[in-house]
């Protein structure tokens, strides 16, 4: 069976911010990089536009909306929800992210004209309480970090797919983002990722491969725009999915869902992504932590450590940031 890949991305600008901001990041990298797509049909992708930035397209962008729905109706583009303004849900009552996500929900599917079964979760901020508030939402599916997944005892190996999980009997499919995939995608050669696929499929017959990550490194991140357009990075990279296609499988999440089966059941613990469980450390804390990574990871035995090392909790950030409980409480 050939290996299947799918490759979303996370657009969002917060509420409130700058004019000339959204400018910036729709002309050095939403723009660009639908028009690139729009170029190769055969290429889908996942896409999550928070809802500020989604209303200020629709206000200000007509033709991005024109033609992002054109990709949606042909099936190139599946379009993924999420809270309407991109809230850190467990900061936020069971009352009001039903309410976000059904109503962004309800948005995207009025103004797409489809069906939107999966969502985003910001800054991929998991407990174990959301599950239920997210289902009642009408939600399938969601995509966290393959961190999140080795935290709680998932062999390296057993990351390439969805899980199923539950809480107060209701039901939802976690998939796992592959971490290694954020450092190819879009730094390194595009050989390098057909590499790493070459290396999953040979060890893991079926894998779903997930790339999930900020739209922004397509062209705003520094110099980013110069090397995925004028250098021509991801014209490359799409050029190389398009060419094995014979043995790397393109698809969506939903796609994913109808095609294989879960790989198991499972029940996270509280986590966020690697980096912000760091930043939540005290600063004392947080030298001492990267101080023991950087001698550990030369251990031959790393490998099997790095899994049952964990940094803060993302909750912290409440402590170490006040500013952040004013606007909690």
């Amino acid at each position: 069976m050939p290996l299947r890949f799918v490759f979303a991305l996370h657009n969002h600008q917060p509420v409130g911010n700058f004019g000339h901001v959204f400018e910036h990041a729709y002309r050095d990298s939403y723009r660009p990089f639908l028009e690139l797509l729009d170029q190769y049909p055969e290429i889908p992708i996942v896409l999550h536009t928070s809802g500020p930035l989604m209303e200020w397209l629709v206000e200000h962008k007509t033709e991005y909306i024109d033609r992002l729905r054109r990709m949606v109706r042909r099936g190139q583009v599946e379009i993924l929800g999420g809270g309407f303004y991109e809230p850190i849900l467990p900061m936020i009552p069971p009352c009001d992210r039903i309410g976000q996500i059904t109503t962004y929900k309800n948005y995207l599917e009025k103004l797409f004209e489809t069906r939107v079964r999966g969502m985003w979760v910001p800054e991929r901020v998991w407990e174990q309480s959301l599950l239920s508030d997210i289902a009642d939402a009408g939600v399938e599916y969601t995509v966290l970090d393959d961190l999140h997944f080795r935290q709680a005892g998932v062999e390296d190996g057993q990351t390439f797919g969805y899980y199923l999980s539950e809480d107060n009997g209701r039901l939802l499919r976690l998939f796992a983002a592959a971490e290694p995939l954020r450092y190819l995608v879009p730094y390194r050669d595009p050989n390098e990722t057909l590499t790493y696929f070459g290396d999953v499929a040979s060890r893991h017959p079926d894998a779903v491969v997930v790339f999930a990550d900020d739209g922004e490194k397509f062209g705003v991140w520094p110099e980013m725009f110069r090397h995925c357009y004028e250098h021509g990075w991801l014209r490359r990279f799409f050029d190389a999915l398009r060419s094995n296609r014979h043995w790397v499988r393109l698809c969506t999440f939903a796609q994913a869902l109808e095609e294989t089966p879960p790989i198991g059941r499972i029940y996270l613990p509280d986590a966020s992504y690697r980096e912000m469980t760091e930043w939540a450390l005290p600063l004392s804390r947080l030298n001492d932590y990267r101080g023991l990574i950087g001698e550990l990871q030369h251990d031959p035995r790393w490998g099997r450590l790095q899994r049952f090392l964990r940094a803060g909790n993302w909750r912290n950030f409440k402590i170490r940031y006040p500013e952040t409980q004013e606007m909690y409480a």
